[in-house]
């Protein structure tokens, strides 16, 4: 009997074993497969390589384009005191409000230290885009390297930089419209003496601005290939200002008082020196053998007007209320990872006695 008892034991004791080894097999985990490697066994006891993750759709991805109301785009005005830029600053708050993006308004009252300031403060406030309209293209170039390091992008508007390194520069060709000038200016005097002849004075934009250099840039090289026989007797720089350029204008006229034509870089400057030919009792109205040309940039509310009465002859019109919109367009498409064009030009037109009351001059559509 006891060897009963043990043979029956025995059997108890194996048949326990292979249950055990049955459950272990039954309950045994399969460990996940790592990022890119194999999964575990199948069922039927084979393995098989991990299908790559499917790419995140745009709503869960890490880098997805930010909503409107989560970009914040900083502005740095060169100045408020001239008409042309605060039309720039209604076209901004514009397109800002249409787009529903935050905006945070700068104005560098023209000087340069102050705006590389303002940038510097955008750029630790953590600005999602910058848009400067620059006081000078060399002394910006420290600021713009510094939204460059932090990722920013830096659109400019009008005004633009002697370094590369921005997003993009959205402006009106400032040479062509200098051409323009000359060619209106040789008209006029063509007119008067039946040939493109005479003395024109020049007043000069602010010093170091890309506007002012690419302004004369285009109106001294058309002269010279188009009109040799017109000579500019006195060049001085107006700061596109009106209270400079009514100064710098005096002086000229007490220095020479004969001359034909005036061309300035911006309104401010035409208006500057209309004031000032009118103080020293040179202004005659158009039409008069002894009328003096005057021919300007940008179509600012007071030159219409002097236009219609007579006192100047052309503005060379800019849109700076869709200048300010498109720059806003271009940041948002910058923030949002977009390409953007790096150099865009906007279109400019004569504005003369013909057509002054037309009501798409932005001058008269922002009474």
């Amino acid at each position: 009997m006891k060897r009963s008892f043990s043979k029956v034991l025995a059997i108890l004791v194996s048949m326990t074993m292979v249950m055990a080894a049955l459950s272990a097999c039954g309950t045994q985990k399969e460990e996940p497969a790592a990022s890119g490697g194999t999964a575990g066994s199948t069922a039927a006891g084979e393995t098989k390589t991990a299908e790559p993750a499917a790419a995140p759709d745009a709503d869960s991805a890490g880098d997805q384009a930010p909503a409107a109301g989560d970009i914040t785009i900083g502005t740095s005005i060169s100045t408020l005191t001239n008409e042309f830029f605060v039309a720039m600053k209604l076209g901004l708050e514009e397109a800002a409000k249409e787009n529903g993006v935050k905006i945070v308004e700068t104005n560098a009252d023209n000087d340069t230290a102050k705006q590389t300031s303002q940038i510097e403060d955008l750029i630790s406030q953590g600005a999602s885009a910058i848009i400067c309209n620059p006081i000078d293209s060399d002394a910006i170039v420290t600021a713009q390297q510094k939204a460059v390091d932090a990722g920013i992008p830096l659109i400019y508007a009008d005004r633009g930089s002697t370094s590369d390194g921005y997003t993009a520069f959205l402006a009106t060709d400032n040479v062509a419209m200098g051409a323009i000038a000359a060619d209106k200016i040789a008209e006029f005097l063509t007119d008067k003496y039946g040939e493109p002849k005479g003395k024109v004075v020049e007043i000069e934009g602010l010093a170091g601005a890309s506007a002012t250099r690419d302004r004369g840039e285009g109106f001294h090289k058309q002269l010279e290939e188009k009109y040799p026989d017109i000579e500019v007797v006195a060049q001085q720089a107006g700061d596109f200002n009106q209270e400079t350029s009514l100064n710098v204008m005096q002086n000229i006229i007490q220095a020479q008082p004969e001359f034909d034509a005036v061309y300035g870089h911006n309104d401010d400057c035409t208006l500057g020196a209309l004031k000032a030919i009118e103080g020293s009792g040179l202004l005659k109205p158009a039409g008069d053998k002894e009328h003096i040309y005057i021919v300007g940039i940008d179509g600012v509310a007071d030159a219409l007007e002097a236009i219609r009465q007579g006192s100047i002859d052309v503005t060379i019109s800019q849109d700076p209320i869709g200048m300010g919109k498109k720059a806003i367009e271009l940041a948002i498409q910058a923030v949002n990872g977009e390409t953007v064009e790096k150099d865009q030009i906007q279109g400019h037109y004569v504005i003369d006695s013909t057509n002054v009351d037309d009501e798409t001059n932005w001058a008269n559509a922002v009474k």
